[in-house]
């Protein structure tokens, strides 16, 4: 599986602060890495994300669709 940057996945908001939403894809689960690589969060069947409580920094998120592609963006949490 081939992971893919493109124009038709969305998140917002960018920084977040309580929620991020993904639009554009159908995600069937995503998980969340923060600077040193660890996986924080794992969402299944859902499109948005919960980030309260997870410390101000910059986070991949890795988000595969109902197709099994794996996309790739990264995300700003703000307290």
């Amino acid at each position: 599986m081939s992971e893919t940057k493109d124009s038709e996945l969305f998140i917002y908001p960018n920084p977040a602060k309580e929620k991020v939403t993904i639009e554009g894809i159908e995600a069937t689960e995503v998980e969340v890495y923060n600077a040193l690589g660890q996986l924080v969060k794992t969402v299944r069947d859902a499109n948005e994300i919960n980030v309260i409580g997870l410390p101000e920094g910059v986070y991949l998120v890795r988000i595969t669709d109902i197709e099994g592609k794996k996309h790739v963006a990264r995300v700003a949490v703000k307290e």
